[in-house]
């Protein structure tokens, strides 16, 4: 089963920020749901973007995270 992160940050071209944008770990199931912000992005990835302050093929920052639990 997937997880899911709430993630925060800023574009990397436009320094644009946001917040609160749900990101999920794998895209495993047949779902394609709209509150979803990006598939594919694992706890390790969210991590590294935070440690290297972007220096990643993502194109945005994340600059902080929690686990996010659909109800």
């Amino acid at each position: 089963m997937s997880k899911y992160f709430k993630i925060s940050g800023y574009y990397k071209d436009d320094k644009s920020e946001f917040a609160d944008y749900i990101v999920k770990e794998f895209d495993d199931e047949d779902v394609n749901d709209e509150h979803i912000f990006y598939y594919g992005l694992s706890e390790s990835d969210i991590q590294y973007s935070i440690d290297t302050n972007g220096d990643d093929i993502l194109e945005f920052v994340v600059t902080s995270y929690s686990p996010f639990y659909f109800i």
